[in-house]
């Protein structure tokens, strides 16, 4: 009976310190009663994000969106995201959630909140077909491409930054002008995920391109974002991505966007089988 009383008088305390006034409707909530969800994709990033022959936005993580709409029962609007503005149009309310092939970090999680992942990629370091270079350690001293603000930035500056020719990067603002920097000859080499390298090369933007090698020691697991503190979202969304994995509707969009069966590393306890 004393703990039931505490128990009441630790919900009236918060009450009375909350006041009616502060209480509010999460993010889920928010959306579902809009009926709308501001998706943000890159539409740069092929095979997860990209505009077809229509114009229109299409790819692993469009679909991904347009499934998470369809079990809210919401209308989707992809909101085209580069990389560098991710985290920014969630801080700044321009869009609800950001499905688009980002890396969850530590860093990154001070300022949004992350689902679990929902997919896996490697990265792979792209360079012309006669190039020299054959592994990632050959980088030294070789001028280097990545995007601005993305994790192949991020761990290649870890990485050089220990070598004695120290870093050699050019960061850009997208991947078009990523491969744009490595056909012109400014630099010998560029770093990607291994999803958007995979298609490159076997496009005809990637005619004369090849992948050399892959970072050592290191996977991408990338997370569904939302902002910091949706933990309701957040929960909402690891549930999906979970039914999205156990009916096979995840193996079906990999299949259909990149061409293969999902990776054997997709096995994460309780999320992937």
């Amino acid at each position: 009976m004393r703990r039931a009383w505490l128990v009441v008088a630790f919900a009236l305390t918060l009450v009375l310190i909350l006041g009616p006034g502060n209480a509010r409707a999460d993010k889920l909530d928010d959306v579902i009663k809009s009926g709308k969800l501001r998706c943000g994709v890159m539409l740069d990033f092929p095979p997860a994000g990209f505009r077809d022959a229509s114009n229109q936005p299409a790819g692993f993580d469009v679909d991904t969106c347009m499934d998470i709409a369809k079990a809210l029962k919401v209308e989707p609007t992809i909101v085209e995201t580069q990389a560098p503005q991710r985290i920014p149009s969630l801080t700044a309310g321009t869009v609800d959630v950001v499905v688009a092939s980002t890396t969850a970090t530590l860093e990154r999680a001070k300022t949004v909140t992350f689902s679990i992942p929902y997919q896996v990629y490697k990265m792979s370091v792209v360079v012309p077909d006669k190039s020299p270079v054959k592994s990632f350690d050959q980088l030294r001293g070789k001028t280097v491409s990545v995007v601005r603000g993305t994790t192949p930035e991020t761990e290649y500056l870890a990485r050089c930054k220990g070598w004695r020719e120290g870093c050699k990067n050019i960061s850009v603002a997208s991947n078009a002008e990523q491969i744009l920097a490595l056909r012109q000859g400014r630099v010998q080499a560029m770093i990607e995920a291994s999803s958007f390298v995979g298609t490159l090369v076997n496009s005809d933007q990637g005619k004369g391109l090849t992948i050399c090698c892959e970072m050592p020691g290191y996977t991408d697991w990338v997370s569904i974002m939302v902002p910091r503190g949706e933990y309701g979202f957040r929960d909402w969304l690891n549930l999906f991505i979970y039914l999205q994995v156990d009916t096979g509707r995840h193996a079906e969009l990999y299949k259909k966007w990149f061409g293969v069966e999902k990776p054997p590393a997709l096995t994460v306890p309780g999320v992937y089988r």
